[in-house]
């Protein structure tokens, strides 16, 4: 079984970013400096349909390692060539949210309460598929944006942003064994600082015991690879 993390925050925040982040937090593109995700076993699913923010043009069509999508059988196509290729050693989906809000405006004019229901066991189906898919030294990475529920004890929390009342009775957490939340602490002149939340703070974020010592950690996605394949030896 493959190992499923979900990365989720607000639009802005460095979820997609954390891709190139040392594990210092620092940015370095030059070829001595960086020491972000591997483009040769870094496999990106792009649901946003958006240009990358960071330079490089390291993850393309062309290079085997990117695919931009919203298409439900497309994405499986893509697990099913991570699975199969022995370079790639990770996947992120990115994001969660705009694989959904595209399919509900495509099925806009269409919509039952059938096609809610099957929206939400899609985002099931995909953690599922993330997990017994791909190999179990990969990791899938499902990046998403949040919102805030009011949980049963009348405090507001952090969760992954979800279509239709389905989901809020699923909750898709509690399928994913680790779970970060981005944080961003302000600075002078747009001067932030880039966070990952590794434990609960009215959110979901959850890790497993000893994993790591730190509520805040830097935004690197790579720090969070190695931090898990040492953790798991894998």
């Amino acid at each position: 079984m493959a190992k499923t993390v979900g990365i989720f925050g607000l639009s802005g925040e460095g979820k997609t970013t954390s891709t190139v982040v040392n594990p210092d937090g620092k940015y370095d593109f030059s070829k001595e400096g960086y020491k972000g995700m591997n483009p040769e076993s870094h496999f990106i699913i792009n649901c946003d349909r958006k240009e990358l923010p960071f330079p490089g043009n390291w993850w393309n069509t062309k290079a085997g390692n990117y695919a931009s999508t919203v298409d439900y059988d497309s994405i499986i196509k893509c697990l099913d060539h991570c699975a199969k290729n022995d370079k790639i050693k990770s996947v992120a989906i990115d994001t969660l949210n705009s694989y959904l809000t595209f399919k509900e405006f495509n099925d806009r004019k269409k919509m039952t309460f059938d096609q809610w229901k099957d929206m939400a066991l899609d985002i099931v189906e995909l953690i599922n598929l993330c997990n017994t898919k791909l190999r179990p030294e990969q990791i899938a990475y499902l990046f998403g944006h949040v919102e805030l529920i009011t949980d049963v004890n009348g405090d507001e929390k952090k969760v992954l942003a979800t279509t239709g009342k389905k989901l809020k009775k699923i909750f898709p957490e509690s399928l994913l064994p680790i779970v970060l939340f981005s944080k961003v602490e302000g600075g002078f002149d747009g001067d932030n600082t880039h966070y990952f939340e590794t434990k609960a703070a009215k959110s979901t974020a959850k890790t497993p015991i000893g994993m790591f010592n730190d509520f805040l950690i830097p935004n690197s996605l790579k720090l969070v690879d190695d931090t898990i394949r040492k953790y798991y030896s894998i």
